[in-house]
């Protein structure tokens, strides 16, 4: 049990590391394209790595297991849309990354915690007292002038 948790855990890293370089090429991206277009690209540049990952074991994977699965992906990739569009509007006019990469990615982690705890997972002294914590470290990041 210790070892898939921590497997899971490298994983979680390895997805909010990802998620800050996002956080800077967003920055990077917005002041030279469309923030429409930006999102495409993007979405579509997700699209073709994971081709690349899929294909070579597209014969031993099973792709679906239940039909809700789809609907929730479908649901994601439309908040996928709309993280890369409101990021690249965001940074377009001016957010810089220390301000915007709090507010997005710290409050991404407050929503998710928040759904977390309505979906059933346990809500404890710790969880909370850590959530408070993490929210008042974006809130400081992005009240602080540069």
């Amino acid at each position: 049990m210790y070892d898939y948790f921590m497997s899971a855990i490298v994983f979680a890293v390895l997805a909010a590391i990802a998620f800050g370089f996002w956080t800077v090429f967003h920055k990077l991206a917005s002041v030279y394209i469309d923030q429409v277009f930006g999102a495409i690209v993007v979405s579509f540049t997700a699209v073709l790595a994971g081709l690349i990952v899929l294909l070579p074991k597209l014969k031993t994977t099973q792709l679906v297991q239940d039909q809700k699965g789809v609907y929730f992906l479908v649901l994601a990739g439309v908040m996928a849309f709309a993280i890369d569009f409101f990021a690249l509007q965001a940074y377009s006019k001016g957010l810089t990354i220390t301000v915007g990469g709090p507010i997005i990615i710290g409050g991404s982690i407050a929503v998710a915690a928040l759904i977390g705890f309505i979906l059933g997972d346990s809500v404890t002294v710790p969880k909370i007292v850590g959530l408070l914590l993490m929210i008042a470290g974006a809130i400081v990041l992005s009240i602080t002038t540069n």
